[in-house]
């Protein structure tokens, strides 16, 4: 009898070892990214759109086989572009020891909620939409792929004052973390190109009624306007001010109002707004391409400039599994080292501080269309 019932226990042990080891060598096989992206929310056609480029970065490596016996997963989750949830969010997925890295968050003041936590869990993670200079300072294990307020602020202000004679700029900005960044540095910049600022306005995100400050700024002499918001209040603003006599002022912005939604809203009125952007349709990258065409197959509809940078952040942390392996630390050194980086949107390197280093381009919308300008 004790032989019998020691003969059933060295069974159950083998068959109960063979599980755990089955189930390990399944785990093992599998590589999750996580995504933290506005899906719902004032900011969810974005996030939707970077949810689609992460997934297709993802589909294209497994296909290709790009880490060899390995399958990559996203684990997705909402974080309503809302600070609060953001954290939230990020704890869930940094306690997720399964997770290498991480996708997010687009929203600057969700990422700065997250930064904290994903740094001291000691994973990295590559913003695809954060622009805010404050990102700046976040942490070691805090990356993006956009370029920063910083860099695009003193840009269009020399594109304004230089190439296109501006001298008297108003400046409109959503009253959020990422639109009075844009603010302050234009208004820095400007002054470091022979131009002023003439008016300096916030307005709420999600407003709809700019009468007000579209009056007050009929007042002044502004030769060009610049909006550091989204597409949405951007077409509001532009159908608005045909109302105040000023059809010949200038429109500009930067990459956030790069989205097809604003041309859907603004019609005729945003007809030669310009922009900054990081891509474009007809870039002749071979990456760019190929992540348009797969895009279009997939989804059935042309990507947006918040697309492609999920895809590109997709790709950077797919390389640095494909080359350091499952390894959070590792994972972050590799990251932090990369250098000329080829994707969607160009060539990526990152400083010291994680903010990605790339020259942009300068867009307009003409005939309905955004247009490089050569």
């Amino acid at each position: 009898m004790i032989i019998k019932k020691i003969a059933v226990l060295l069974v159950a042990a083998i068959v109960s070892t063979s599980f755990i080891g089955c189930s390990s060598s399944t785990a093992s096989k599998e590589i999750k990214i996580g995504l933290a992206a506005p899906l719902t929310g004032g900011s969810a056609q974005d996030g939707q759109s970077i949810q689609k480029g992460v997934e297709l970065a993802v589909k294209m490596a497994n296909e290709a086989g790009t880490i060899s016996g390995k399958t990559l997963s996203v684990v997705t989750v909402d974080d309503k572009g809302d600070p609060s949830e953001a954290a939230t969010v990020a704890n869930k997925l940094a306690q997720d020891k399964s997770i290498a890295a991480i996708v997010g968050h687009f929203n600057s003041s969700a990422t700065l909620a997250g930064a904290p936590i994903y740094n001291s869990a000691g994973v990295a993670h590559i913003s695809p939409g954060s622009s805010a200079a404050s990102v700046t300072n976040a942490g070691d294990y805090t990356f993006r792929v956009i370029t920063t307020d910083a860099v695009q602020g003193a840009y269009v202000a020399d594109w304004a004052a230089k190439d296109l004679g501006a001298k008297k700029i108003a400046i409109l900005y959503e009253n959020t973390d990422y639109g009075l960044g844009l603010a302050q540095v234009l208004q820095k910049s400007a002054g470091d190109v022979g131009a002023s600022i003439v008016m300096q306005e916030a307005y709420e995100v999600g407003a709809s009624d700019f009468s007000t400050v579209l009056t007050k700024m009929a007042s002044t002499d502004a030769d060009l306007l610049f909006i550091g918001g989204l597409y949405n209040e951007t077409a509001l603003i532009a159908k608005q001010l045909k109302k105040f006599a000023m059809k010949d002022l200038k429109i500009m912005g930067v990459d956030a109002i790069y989205s097809d939604a604003l041309i859907e809203l603004g019609g005729a009125d945003v007809e030669g707004v310009l922009l900054t952007g990081y891509f474009h349709e007809s870039a002749e990258n071979k990456v760019a391409q190929d992540f348009i065409a797969a895009y279009k197959k997939e989804y059935n509809e042309t990507p947006g400039t918040y697309a492609a940078y999920a895809y590109d952040a997709t790709l950077i942390i797919i390389d640095a599994i494909k080359n350091v392996g499952n390894d959070r630390s590792a994972i972050q050194k590799y990251i932090a080292g990369l250098k000329d980086f080829q994707g969607a949107t160009g060539v990526s390197t990152f400083d010291a501080n994680g903010d990605v280093v790339k020259d942009p381009l300068r867009l307009t919308i003409k005939d309905g269309k955004f247009t490089i300008i050569k």
